[in-house]
């Protein structure tokens, strides 16, 4: 099989020794070596989370966020959901099968929610929960205002749900500092490790808020894997040992290398290549403002499918890149600032944009000089 360097919205190249990670003895998942193992990787996640409470399920990023509305929002319960793309949708549908009043907020074109916009809308509806996608994978629209957010949410008496799954290791985050109640997130993204793992993170807010909640799950009770960890350092069920292992190299090589470093690399990737697109002539999505570390979003020149782009990637620069989402699927691509990659790879990606803009090597050599002064 040819190797294709991944740069899609997920799931991302991954760092040799975290490929290598996978093909480890299997242990006992009730044995010492275990337990070990799980206090090492849940000691990592706390401080990428910037809080104590990590539940570590065996799930994709939909059903960290699938748990932390099942533990979190009551049925009947009042939810307002900040619409900006797919996974936007996405925990709207989960909440909605769970019973809560869903009411669905979407900001201006290309933008977040601002938190006068929130508070306006809490106080309209009264909602006693807000969920926000703070990375939308589908659109490339973040929210940085996560403080602020959170602030006005808590002014109204409600938590803040948050899904962080491309957003987490990609931008900054610190639960304790934001205030953030609750947080999901998962492996495959800016933590560069396999598919298949997923978490939630929460405070005490949302900890007593979860005494009121019935049990909707045995699989998603959150309370119990809380119980599980502090009493045996274990999970509830079975975890998928083998991605704990690489979950476990990964986050270590990012903390090796530095959180704040780690944010910066995808940082400058995804600056270089969005203005690569803006000097070339053409235009990038979302706004100025709301644009992701992690996720970069090219309007195509007129003409050239999505289907053509990812050729030309795949075919001239030996990058996977990802197809359009959401309301601009037909006239976009997506490319993922996140895994393992060298600077070789940032090169191609931009002569990638210029073959796709018509634009010459002089703008590309600027772009990535710029990238190397400032990673």
């Amino acid at each position: 099989m040819k190797r294709l360097q991944l740069l899609l919205p997920g799931p991302v190249s991954l760092h040799p020794e975290v490929e290598l990670s996978q093909s480890l003895p299997m242990i006992n998942h009730r044995g010492p070596e275990f337990r070990e193992l799980m206090k090492e990787v849940a000691s990592k996640l706390q401080k990428v989370f910037g809080t104590e409470n990590v539940a570590l399920l065996t799930a994709s990023g939909t059903g960290a966020v699938e748990a932390m509305v099942a533990n979190f929002v009551k049925p009947k319960e009042k939810m307002l959901i900040i619409q900006t793309g797919v996974f936007s949708d996405r925990m709207a549908k989960i909440a909605r099968i769970l019973g809560a009043d869903v009411e669905l907020v979407e900001p201006p074109e290309g933008e977040g929610i601002s938190p006068e916009e929130l508070d306006s809308r809490l106080k309209e509806s009264k909602a006693t929960a807000v969920g926000i996608v703070a990375n939308e994978t589908s659109t490339g629209v973040v929210h940085r205002n996560l403080l602020e957010l959170a602030k006005v949410t808590h002014e109204n008496d409600a938590i803040i749900l948050v899904d962080a799954v491309s957003y987490l290791g990609g931008h900054e985050l610190d639960m304790e500092v934001m205030d953030l109640d609750a947080v999901a997130s998962a492996t495959q993204k800016a933590l560069m490790a396999p598919p298949g793992l997923s978490f939630v993170a929460f405070r005490e807010r949302a900890e007593e808020k979860m005494k009121e909640v019935p049990k909707r799950s045995l699989y998603w009770d959150l309370e119990l894997y809380k119980k599980f960890y502090e009493e045996k350092y274990e999970t509830p069920a079975t975890p998928a040992v083998s991605l704990v292992y690489a979950l476990n190299k990964a986050l270590g090589i990012i903390l090796d290398y530095g959180l704040n470093n780690w944010i910066r690399r995808h940082e400058v990737f995804s600056k270089v290549m969005n203005e690569l697109v803006e000097k070339a002539g053409g235009a990038v999505y979302p706004k100025e403002g709301w644009r992701s570390n992690t996720i970069v979003v090219p309007i195509l020149p007129e003409g050239v499918t999505p289907a053509e782009a990812k050729r030309i990637a795949r075919e001239r620069w030996g990058l996977d890149i990802g197809g359009g989402g959401w309301k601009i699927k037909e006239k976009s691509v997506r490319i993922g600032t996140m895994g393992w990659y060298d600077v070789d790879v940032v090169h191609r990606a931009l002569r990638f944009l210029a073959d796709l803009y018509g634009a010459g090597n002089d703008l590309v050599d600027e772009t990535f000089r710029k990238y190397l002064d400032n990673i």
